[in-house]
């Protein structure tokens, strides 16, 4: 049975009352509860209480903090999983020990405060600052930007108090005991999926940073070019017709950059195909978008999809190969991709993909999106990616004709 979850509007109010609350991330990341509350509101009642969740206590600050404190990751390269950002543990330099939930609200306070110093702090303490990303949830969907969000979106500091919520057995708390606890306690509880679908409808991340007309063997095309506020990427859109003119929903690609298939036509993939295949087919048909998205190798980047394709050359399969290196299957993300579509003027697509994700992908609440039809979008088999289109069809659930 679901989970009954409260509204990201209801959280923020708590939050913004001092309230403690839980957050819940992905069952395919942690499956992990966090209390969380705005770090300038810890008192030391508060801080007892989340304490008792048995996790570890820490305080997600943003960067400029870590650099005007001098706070330094706690070691020189993170390996771990989730690259969970641990810095410099501090405590306030009143504090006798530090470790006490009076001394340790002390220093989370004065840590929200935006006149904090280092002479504030001794080191190493019993507070551990996580670094969080500018951007929060918007670019990673970990508990660490959840609390630094939902602080900001109170009208507090942007800092946050979290602390994960353990069960008897000394495990993470099932879902149903995270419910139980909310319930016993009177907090409310959302989902790191709802904050991030809840800010992609407050919050727009792209602009246009260039646009102009683009001749090409399919037709005349519009290019535009976008900018990602906090990252470095430049995804592109291509244009044909009038997308907002009355009839049938348009043809609609969400291409993930391929540079062995895109540029080279390596014949390892279809990606060259389905690129060209799409522009063919929008142009076709009078009108519709490509949005071209700059996550390479299903989103683990150029060397490492080489390195994946090194380990296919010795038998294993796509899937196997990624999970080799320490990745998902497929890391991709269309939440930028998204906002184009809204930014083109886009409510009804047709999708063209094989890929029941992307579809998926469309039914994040808060966007006026519908797909009202997935287009399939299927290139000639040869012997070199015969069985990288069957590891598709078989482990990915794409929609392709048995080989």
């Amino acid at each position: 049975m679901p989970v009954e979850l409260n509204s990201v509007p209801e959280a923020v109010d708590a939050i913004r009352g001092g309230e403690v609350i839980i957050v819940v991330d992905a069952e395919d990341r942690e499956n992990e509860g966090d209390f969380i509350c705005a770090a300038e509101k810890a008192t030391p009642e508060t801080i007892n209480f989340m304490l008792s969740g048995r996790g570890q206590l820490c305080v997600s600050v943003l960067p400029e903090v870590c650099k005007r404190l001098e706070l330094l990751p706690v070691v020189a390269q993170n390996d771990a999983p989730l690259k969970t950002a641990f810095m410099t543990p501090v405590d306030i330099r009143e504090a006798k020990t530090g470790i006490t939930a009076s001394e340790r609200s002390e220093t989370i306070r004065r840590l929200a405060s935006p006149d904090c110093t280092t002479d504030d702090f001794v080191r190493p303490g019993h507070v551990y600052p996580l670094l969080a990303k500018q951007g929060g949830v918007l670019r990673r969907a970990g508990h660490t930007e959840a609390a630094m969000d939902l602080s900001r979106m109170a009208g507090l500091a942007p800092a946050g108090v979290l602390c994960e919520v353990l069960d008897d057995s000394g495990d993470r708390a099932s879902r149903d005991g995270l419910v139980a606890i909310a319930k016993k306690h009177d907090l409310k509880i959302i989902s790191i999926e709802q904050l991030i679908a809840h800010r992609r409808v407050s919050e727009k991340l792209i602009r246009r940073a260039a646009e102009s007309k683009l001749p090409t063997k399919y037709g005349d095309f519009q290019i535009v070019v976008f900018s990602v506020e906090y990252e470095a990427q430049e995804p592109i859109a291509l244009v044909f017709g009038d997308l907002t003119a009355p009839g049938t929903a348009p043809l609609v690609r969400m291409h993930s950059s391929c540079f062995t298939g895109d540029l080279i036509n390596s014949l390892r993939c279809d990606c060259g195909d389905q690129l060209h295949m799409a522009l063919n087919m929008i142009s076709s048909e009078g009108r519709g978008a490509l949005v071209y998205l700059p996550q390479e190798g299903r989103g683990i980047g150029l060397a490492q999809k080489i390195r994946a394709y090194a380990l296919q050359d010795e038998g294993m399969d796509t899937v196997e190969a990624n999970h080799a290196l320490g990745f998902k299957a497929d890391m991709r993300d269309y939440g930028i991709g998204l906002q184009i579509l809204k930014d083109l003027g886009l409510s009804d697509v047709r999708l063209l993909t094989n890929n029941p994700k992307k579809t998926e992908a469309f039914n994040l609440r808060g966007f006026d999106l519908n797909v009202v039809d997935q287009v399939p979008i299927v290139s000639a088999v040869n012997e070199h990616n015969k069985s990288y289109l069957e590891t598709k069809r078989q482990k990915m659930g794409h929609n392709l004709p048995e080989m």
